[in-house]
């Protein structure tokens, strides 16, 4: 029944750790928090169907071509929201910075997808050996010289 599970878990791309978020109080409740996360949830599932900002990370990213897919389209889809949270003034690649998109975007989003790779590992260390499959080293092309 484990490698069931652990199959479930690699369709996740990544995960919030429960100990960053604070508890909920009914102080929190007060200040608008309840209201606040379903706005979020609702601006993001919207934001879903603009393809223009995952446009914009695949033409940033370069990934090697053996690279695990899984940990691609992980990686590339957790960059994506970041990229639409934090800057969604963006409209092209050209208009990235590139330090910024490394700090905030992508190297948030690798982090994410290394801790389901190692949840997977102590469910299932058969399948999800460290050795095998390891994240692939993503590359940040600097566009802002193109024309």
């Amino acid at each position: 029944m484990r490698p069931l599970y652990s199959a479930m878990i690699d369709r996740f791309h990544g995960f919030i750790k429960g100990w960053d978020i604070p508890p909920m109080t009914n102080a929190m409740k007060i200040s608008g928090w309840g209201l606040n996360s379903e706005y979020f949830c609702s601006i993001m599932h919207l934001l879903r169907d603009d393809p223009s900002y995952r446009v914009i990370v695949d033409r940033l990213l370069d990934v090697p071509g053996e690279a695990y897919i899984r940990h691609v389209e992980a990686v590339k889809r957790i960059t994506t929201a970041y990229l639409k949270l934090f800057f969604p003034h963006v409209r092209s690649a050209q208009d990235v910075d590139v330090r910024e998109f490394k700090r905030y975007c992508l190297n948030p989003a690798i982090e994410m997808r290394k801790n389901i790779w190692r949840q997977l590992a102590i469910m299932d260390p058969a399948q999800y050996r460290k050795e095998d499959r390891e994240m692939p080293v993503f590359k940040v092309r600097n566009l802002s010289n193109e024309n």
